[in-house]
C-alpha cells in the first residue's frame, strides 16, 4: 500500500514539473500579446517595447505575431516622419508574408505598403499594392480568415487613388460600391462615416460646398465624440472647403486646429507642411503679412525635414534601400547553397551503389559525367546570377534617378509657388504698410532670398544632373551663366510662364533667351530646343 502511494505520489510531481514549463511558455505568450495590443493601441507606442515583442515572436518563430509587430513598427516610424525605418520594417514584414503566404497577412502587409507610397505620392506603386490588397481580401474571406468588411477597405483605397488622380468619376464609383456593400453587411451609421467623410472630400473638390460641408460637419462631429485622432483629416477638409468659399477667418481656425491636433496625437505629420502652407494663404489674404511669412519658412522647414535629400532620417529612401530585396537576394542565395549541398549528397550516394555494382570504367565515366553537368549548372548559375544583379542595379539606379528628379521638380515648383506668394507679400507691404520699418527690411531681404533659393535649386539640380553644365559648355562655350539656368529649367520642361516666376523676369524675356540660346545652338527653325537640351 505503501509502495502504491509513493508511486501516485511520484507520477503527480513529474506531471506538475513537465507541465510548469508550458505553462511558463503560455504565460509568456500571453504577456507579450498582451503587452502588444496595449502599445499599438496607444497613440504614441514606444518603439523599444514594439521591439521587444518582435524579439521575442521571432525566437518562437510565430510568423503571424512577427508579421503584426513588424507592422505596428512601420506604423510608429511613420508617424513620427521616420520613413526609413518605417520602409524597413514594412519590407521584411512582406518577405515573411510571401514566405508563409498568409493571405491576411499579405492583405496586411500591402495595405500598409500603399499607405506609405501614397504619402510620397507614387500612386502607381501605391494603387499596385491596393490592387493586390483586394486579390489577398478575397482569397482570406473564401477561407474565412477574414470579414468581408475587408473588401470595402479594398474598394475605399481605390476611391482615394482616383480622388488623387483628380478622375473624380471613378472616385465616386468606387466609393457608390463601397456603399452598396456597407448596405449588404448592415453597416452602422458610425462605420459609414468614414465613406461620408470621403464622399464630402470628393464633394468639395468638385465645387459642390453646400452639400460637402453639411457632410463633413456632420463627421466633424462624429469625430469630436468617437476618434479625435482622425480630426486632423476633417479639419484639413473644412479649412480646405472654406478657402473656396472665401471665408478666410473660419479656414484658419480649422487649419490652426489641425495643426494642434497633429502636435497633441502625435500623428497624421505627413500633412503638417501643407496645413501650415495653406494656413500662411489664408493669413495673407487677411493682411497679416508677417506671421503669414513666419509660416511659410516653418512650413518649408517641416516639408525638407520629412521629403527633402537633405534629411538624415530619409536618407535611406532616397538611396533605395530596399531591405525587401537585399534580403530576397539573400535567401535565394542560402537556397542555392543548400541544392549544392543536396546535389553533392546525391553524388556521394550514386558512388558508394555504383562501386558495388558497376566496373572501375563505367564508374569513371559516371563520374565525369557528374562533374561536367555540375560545372555546366554552376556556370549557368553564376551566369544568371550575375545578370539578376546588373538588372538589380539598373533598376535601382533607374529608380533613384526618378525620384531625385520628381524631388527636384516638386522643390522648384514649390520655389514657384513661394516666389508668386512672396512677391504678393512684399507688394502689399509696399502699398499697405510702408512706413512699417521692420516690414521693410523683410523687403529688402527679399533678393537675397531669392538668391539663397536658386542656389538651393542649383544644388539640387547638379546631384541629379553632375555633367549636364560642363557637357554643354564644352560644346557651346559661348553661353552665359544666365543661359546655363534658363537650359537647366527647360531641361526640367518648365513653361515659359513657370521660368518667369522663377527667374522674376518677364516672360518675353524667357522668349528672348530661347532665341539667343537656339542662335547659339545653331538650331533650325524645326529643330526642338527641349529636344536637344535633354541629350545632355
Amino acid at each position: 500500500m505503501n509502495k502504491l502511494l509513493i508511486s501516485i505520489g511520484v507520477f503527480f510531481y513529474l506531471s506538475i514539473q513537465l507541465n510548469a514549463p508550458l505553462k511558463a511558455q503560455e504565460d509568456s505568450l500571453s504577456h507579450y500579446i498582451q503587452l502588444y495590443n496595449t502599445v499599438i493601441q496607444h497613440e504614441s507606442a514606444q518603439t523599444e517595447e514594439l521591439q521587444n515583442c518582435y524579439h521575442y515572436f521571432t525566437v518562437k518563430k510565430d510568423s503571424s505575431w512577427m508579421i503584426k509587430t513588424l507592422l505596428g513598427l512601420s506604423d510608429h516610424n511613420a508617424r513620427t516622419g521616420n520613413y526609413n525605418d518605417s520602409y524597413t520594417h514594412i519590407w521584411k514584414a512582406l518577405d515573411l508574408a510571401e514566405q508563409y503566404n498568409q493571405f491576411t497577412s499579405l492583405y496586411e502587409v500591402h495595405k500598409h505598403v500603399a499607405r506609405l507610397y501614397n504619402v510620397f505620392d507614387k500612386n502607381d506603386q501605391a494603387f499596385f499594392h491596393e490592387k493586390k490588397m483586394l486579390q489577398y481580401a478575397k482569397l482570406a474571406v473564401e477561407k474565412g480568415d477574414l470579414t468581408p468588411q475587408s473588401i470595402v477597405s479594398c474598394y475605399y483605397n481605390f476611391t482615394l487613388h482616383y480622388r488623387i488622380e483628380r478622375d473624380y468619376q471613378k472616385a465616386i464609383h468606387y466609393l457608390d460600391t463601397c456603399y452598396i456593400l456597407a448596405e449588404q453587411l448592415n453597416y452602422t451609421e458610425k462605420q459609414k462615416v468614414y465613406l461620408d467623410t470621403e464622399k464630402g472630400n470628393i464633394l468639395m473638390l468638385q465645387g459642390k460646398l453646400n452639400e460637402a460641408l453639411s457632410i463633413l460637419l456632420k463627421a466633424k462631429s462624429h469625430f469630436e465624440k468617437h476618434n479625435p485622432f482622425y480630426l486632423t483629416i476633417i479639419y484639413y477638409y473644412l479649412g480646405n472647403a472654406y478657402i473656396k468659399l472665401k471665408n478666410w477667418p473660419t479656414a484658419e481656425s480649422y487649419f490652426r486646429k489641425a495643426l494642434k491636433n497633429i502636435e497633441v496625437r502625435n500623428a497624421h505629420y505627413d500633412t503638417k507642411a501643407e496645413c501650415l502652407n495653406l494656413l500662411a494663404f489664408t493669413l495673407n489674404k487677411q493682411q497679416q503679412y508677417k506671421e503669414a511669412y513666419q509660416l511659410m519658412k516653418k512650413s518649408k522647414e517641416v516639408n525638407d525635414q520629412l521629403f527633402s535629400a537633405k534629411s538624415n532620417q530619409n536618407a535611406g529612401l532616397l538611396d533605395i534601400k530596399n531591405k525587401y530585396l537585399e534580403e530576397l537576394k539573400e535567401r535565394d542565395q542560402l537556397l542555392l547553397q543548400r541544392d549544392n549541398e543536396l546535389a553533392h549528397q546525391k553524388a556521394r550516394s550514386l558512388q558508394y551503389s555504383i562501386l558495388f555494382v558497376i566496373v572501375l570504367a563505367l564508374f569513371t565515366i559516371i563520374i565525369l559525367i557528374i562533374y561536367l553537368r555540375q560545372k555546366q549548372q554552376k556556370f549557368r548559375a553564376e551566369r544568371e546570377k550575375q545578370q539578376l544583379e546588373a538588372i538589380h542595379q539598373e533598376e535601382k539606379n533607374r529608380a533613384l534617378f526618378e525620384i531625385k528628379n520628381k524631388e527636384l521638380t516638386s522643390f522648384t515648383l514649390q520655389l514657384i509657388d513661394k516666389e508668386t506668394l512672396l512677391n504678393d507679400l512684399m507688394k502689399a507691404i509696399k502699398e499697405h504698410a510702408s512706413e512699417n520699418k521692420t516690414l521693410l527690411r523683410l523687403v529688402k531681404m527679399n533678393t537675397k532670398h531669392r538668391i539663397e533659393l536658386w542656389n538651393e535649386f542649383d544644388k539640387r539640380f547638379i546631384d541629379v544632373n553632375k555633367d549636364f553644365y560642363d557637357n554643354l559648355k564644352s560644346n557651346y562655350p559661348e553661353l552665359t551663366s544666365t543661359e546655363l539656368k534658363h537650359c537647366a529649367l527647360i531641361k526640367l520642361h518648365f513653361s515659359a510662364k513657370e521660368m518667369a516666376q522663377l527667374l522674376n523676369i518677364s516672360i518675353n524675356g524667357v522668349n528672348t533667351s530661347r532665341y539667343r540660346i537656339r542662335k547659339k545652338l545653331g538650331l533650325e527653325r524645326e529643330d526642338n530646343l527641349a529636344s536637344v537640351i535633354d541629350q545632355y
